[in-house]
């Protein structure tokens, strides 16, 4: 929407000022001449739109270089953070997301947390993140070895110390879980899964691995439920069309709350939570 308005905005400006520029040299203007007018502004727009795209991406790509993919990093940089942060909001941007937040007044500004989300797009975690944002919380995920594949984006997910796990490997998953719960307890950073594994194709609350919810059980932090809605549109509408997309924190889960009941049982509460809100 944005950008038809500048667009025709630009047009006419173009118009307007060749129409002033004829009649100030008392030349003769035809409709022709506003025509050209018009399609000047046009490609006066689209030279500038294109010129802070490259200028956008390169900024970010010369960032991650920065970024050694082999070094083992430890702690959080405030910069890179903010950076890594700052490209998510761009895409959802640039995408036409207009994101749309509720109960964020819940998470806690205390102690560290394991957030848990219903997963419908590969958008989800930039979401999460700009909602966390919000509340001046940082977050790393826990995410498939594929991810680590993605050029450049790689980088920032290393330095941002986001966790890979291969769950057909017991032994990755659990050196990826006791390394979740570490950096909960040590006060680094909070973490966020996506209980269904993978994302739902028709939108459906996909079967929980409970498996995830040990890094709460075993750091005894508390557990953010949240929901994300819309996300799985912003593909089909890219660039062209605004979609709303809905990210809400339904329910705090205290560590009291869950110290005498297996991770089975909190997944299935947290699923009926999720179903609830979905209105499934």
């Amino acid at each position: 929407m944005l950008l038809n308005i500048c667009n025709w905005l630009l047009s006419i400006i173009g118009g307007i000022f060749g129409t002033v520029y004829f009649f100030i040299t008392g030349g003769s203007y035809t409709g022709i001449d506003f025509v050209k007018c018009l399609g000047l502004g046009l490609l006066c727009f689209l030279g500038l739109w294109i010129c802070i795209f490259l200028l956008i991406w390169i900024f970010f790509i010369l960032i991650a270089l920065t970024i050694s993919y082999k070094k083992e990093y430890t702690s959080i940089s405030k910069f890179y953070s903010y950076i890594f942060t700052l490209w998510y909001k761009y895409v959802c941007s640039f995408a036409h997301a207009r994101l749309h937040f509720s109960g964020l007044e819940q998470i806690p500004q205390d102690k560290k947390f394991l957030a848990v989300c219903n997963h419908r797009s590969s958008y989800d975690n930039f979401i999460m993140t700009i909602a966390l944002d919000k509340v001046g919380q940082k977050i790393s995920y826990i995410t498939k070895p594929e991810n680590y594949k993605i050029p450049l984006a790689r980088n920032y997910m290393k330095r941002g110390l986001y966790i890979s796990i291969d769950r057909e490997n017991v032994r990755n998953a659990l050196k990826a879980i006791m390394k979740s719960i570490e950096y909960i307890n040590s006060g680094l950073i909070n973490i966020g899964v996506f209980p269904e594994g993978t994302r739902s194709k028709n939108g459906e609350l996909l079967p929980f691995k409970p498996g995830c919810l040990k890094v709460a059980e075993k750091s005894e932090c508390p557990i953010v439920v949240c929901t994300v809605q819309g996300s799985e549109s912003i593909s089909k509408n890219f660039f062209w069309k605004r979609t709303d997309v809905y990210f809400d924190v339904i329910k705090v889960i205290q560590p009291q709350e869950f110290v005498d009941i297996s991770t089975v049982d909190v997944s299935d509460d947290i699923r009926k939570l999720m179903l609830e809100k979905l209105g499934k």
